[in-house]
């Protein structure tokens, strides 16, 4: 029960995340390095003494390396996802996640799919269709939607990894690496940051930082780390209309009917797929 709600009391704070990312005119490269700096910071503090800082160092530390690369992979398109298309734009790519989750799954940890997960996945790409505008790499809504599905992709491999390497570090450990390793990343794109600000510009910051990081990326680490993929997989998808909502309310930004369509098929088939991917593995049970 506490894995659920630390999961949905982070899907709540994601909602909002896109929308703070648009209204912020720092660029990605800002916003990511200060979201990681007081995240690391924070996190190394309160964690301290449950960090397993001799393990990152060794071997077996390379495997942390990895999910800070995949965390750096998904942040960075999704950031330019949401600046070039839009925080709706990006939402909608990013709805794909669930079924890049089942499908990835499948390769490293052994599930199987089955004829109703591709059909699942068809219904997907006719979604992604209608979403399009128009068949233009110029256009910046498409090029944010690219950029979601890229930022899925890497983001659906997290928890895998996460589950893959809970025999060698601790949780804490674990989610710590995540940030640190992704800062670094982060750290490298330095002489790209803008830090000519509003004070509006710093409260998004903060905000991101704070809740949008330090909080919800916590929860939502800790709760993946230990839910079902398919549970993490469904609940992922509340994100999608509650941001669109944001995203209209604040920023103005409107969907027409072909796209609320292809949002919605893309959402019930990912649903669809999820569930009975469950159904199924429950049944071999």
């Amino acid at each position: 029960m506490l894995a659920q709600t630390e999961a949905l009391l982070a899907i709540v704070i994601f909602s909002f995340v896109p929308v703070a990312i648009k209204y912020t005119s720092a660029n990605p490269f800002t916003i990511g390095f200060f979201r990681l700096l007081i995240t690391c910071i924070g996190i190394g503090y309160f964690w301290r003494s449950k960090i397993e800082w001799s393990k990152i160092v060794s071997k077996n530390g390379l495997r942390l390396c990895l999910i800070g690369l995949l965390f750096f992979g998904h942040w960075l398109t999704y950031f330019f996802a949401i600046k070039i298309g839009g925080s709706s734009a990006c939402v909608l790519g990013m709805s794909t996640y669930g079924i890049q989750l089942i499908i990835y799954g499948s390769l490293l940890l052994n599930y199987h799919l089955r004829p109703k997960n591709y059909l699942s996945l068809l219904m997907v790409v006719g979604g992604l269709i209608f979403i399009l505008p128009e068949w233009s790499h110029q256009n910046n809504f498409n090029q944010g939607v690219v950029l979601g599905l890229i930022s899925a992709c890497f983001y659906s491999l997290i928890p895998i990894v996460h589950q893959r390497t809970n025999q060698y570090f601790n949780h804490h450990t674990r989610i710590f690496s995540q940030f640190f390793f992704c800062f670094l990343g982060f750290s490298l794109f330095f002489p790209k940051t803008n830090w000519q600000l509003s004070g509006n510009d710093w409260m998004g910051l903060l905000f991101l930082a704070i809740f949008g990081t330090l909080i919800a990326h916590s929860l939502w680490a800790l709760a993946t780390s230990k839910l079902p993929t398919h549970f993490s997989g469904v609940i992922y998808y509340a994100i999608t209309p509650s941001a669109l909502f944001w995203a209209h309310l604040f920023l103005n930004e409107e969907l027409n009917v072909k796209q609320i369509f292809g949002a919605t098929l893309i959402i019930v088939a990912a649903i669809y797929n999820v569930w009975s991917f469950h159904a199924h593995q429950s049944g071999k049970n």
